[in-house]
């Protein structure tokens, strides 16, 4: 069934709630002004004919709704459905996340929040290597990937590099290697040490080259 349908049916059922409980409030009005015992205080007959009334909206919601029910039982999760979406898609535009038009522009969304994911995933679990929670554990400077994995960019041409594995057990192992661009073996790193020593050696490396080269000046 069409949706448009659906909320044709679901409008059609709320306008009948209104009648039926208008028409039972009118009859039991008429009724109880018409019936009103004339051996009684006069002063009370707006007040008995308002209660009529009354219970007359009352009787007459019961039984539409006891007739109505199966409609409602068919449509009600429908309804339910839409108004869930809607609210959802209010709190995700409170959030600043716009709700995506299509099946692309929600690719490119989970794309990045994967992204995210990864960068942040890194950045968490760098306690294991860096205790000072200073340097490795910023997720600003990490860039995730879609596959899970990530890179901390350290200095031109060395990037500290992060997957998590499982193990045979199926727990969660973190990896980090340390990728350097004269060097295309990835050099494990257990300590944010490792990564000090290998810098270090670097810079010792370039110094010397660097005192090598005759000065032409």
């Amino acid at each position: 069934m069409r949706a448009s349908v659906r909320r044709s049916v679901q409008a059609l059922l709320d306008g009948t709630d209104m009648v039926t409980m208008l028409a039972g409030a009118v009859s039991g009005a008429v009724t109880g002004y018409t019936y009103y015992p004339a051996g009684f205080d006069a002063d009370l007959r707006l007040a008995a004919t308002g209660a009529v009334a009354l219970g007359g909206a009352f009787v007459f919601t019961t039984v539409a709704d006891a007739v109505l029910a199966p409609l409602r039982r068919r449509f009600a999760p429908v309804a339910f459905a839409g108004m869930r979406a809607a609210a959802e898609a209010r709190v995700a535009e409170a959030r600043g996340v716009a709700v995506p038009s299509g099946l692309s522009e929600a690719l490119d969304q989970v794309a990045t929040a994967a992204e995210e994911d990864a960068a942040h995933r890194a950045a968490q679990a760098a306690y294991r290597i860096d205790l000072s929670n200073q340097l490795l554990s910023n997720p600003v400077r990490w860039r995730g990937y879609t596959n899970g994995e990530a890179t901390y960019h350290l200095a031109l041409g060395t990037v500290l590099h992060y997957r998590c594995e499982e193990t045979e057990r199926g727990t969660p192992e973190h990896r980090y290697t340390l990728l350097t661009a004269d060097d295309p073996t990835p050099v494990p790193v257990t300590n944010v040490r490792d990564i000090f020593e290998d810098l270090n050696l670097r810079v010792r490396r370039t110094g010397a080259l660097d005192e090598t080269v005759p000065s032409t000046v």
